[in-house]
């Protein structure tokens, strides 16, 4: 039988975004984070698998669609193990991640938040991530991963003679994987508007203040921002 430890920890998830690069899935209708892979939306594979490791309050930073999205969830969300409690975190205007993020910091209760993209898929352990987290007391923590080539490599000699075709290889870089996690403090220290990457990521940096937890290619992770991304999680997504 397994034991699901319960943490005060909360999670914000950005799903604000207009997915214009996804247009062609979701028609200006839908957002993005709502759109259907296998049999459930993104938003809810999400909260399954944020569930699944503890998580039973998500804030859901919204804007584009808002009213679409609260409709269709609710104040909560059951999954197979427990009820998820959902706030609504609403942005008058366009203000980036970086503001998403600082704008729903009145609902962060915890001394520490998970922020995660409204389009990621995984199943990698989250226990883990906030476990090394901890470990460190650092301001925050990005979760990376290792990228895909969106191509197919050809591998050849010195005299130009092919030895090997690798179809869309993993890559030796680290791209983040749009799960982080951070001590609510700094939450006042992101930006009112823009994004996180290039601003309260490079302050932190280089700060030292910031750490990264690596997610292995042994776990699913895969960022839904083309219609070719959704096609291929609709082939391959394992679930939570």
């Amino acid at each position: 039988m397994i034991t699901f430890s319960k943490f005060s920890m909360e999670a914000i998830i950005l799903c604000g975004g207009l997915g214009t690069r996804i247009r062609t899935i979701t028609q200006d209708s839908i957002p993005k984070a709502m759109v259907k892979i296998k049999g459930k939306t993104i938003l809810e594979w999400e909260i399954e698998w944020l569930n699944k490791h503890g998580i039973v309050h998500v804030i859901l930073a919204v804007r584009h669609l808002a009213d679409y999205i609260q409709k269709k969830l609710g104040d909560s969300y059951q999954t197979e193990i427990d009820k998820v409690k959902i706030t609504y975190s609403r942005e008058p205007k366009k203000l980036g991640s970086g503001g998403a993020v600082r704008f729903a910091e009145k609902h962060v209760s915890d001394e520490h938040v998970i922020i995660m993209n409204g389009d990621v898929l995984t199943n990698y352990n989250l226990k883990e991530m906030i476990s090394a987290h901890l470990k460190k007391n650092l301001a925050g923590t990005i979760g990376v991963s290792m990228m895909r080539s969106p191509y197919g490599i050809v591998e050849f000699d010195d005299n130009l003679m092919i030895s090997e075709f690798k179809e869309k290889p993993l890559l030796n870089h680290w791209i983040h994987s749009g799960i982080d996690i951070f001590q609510k403090k700094v939450l006042l220290s992101f930006p009112e508007k823009g994004q996180m990457e290039d601003t309260i990521f490079v302050e932190l940096a280089k700060k030292k203040e910031l750490s990264v937890f690596k997610i292995e290619p042994k776990y699913y992770w895969r960022s839904i921002d083309t219609t070719k991304d959704f096609q291929e999680a609709e082939k391959d997504w394992p679930g939570v």
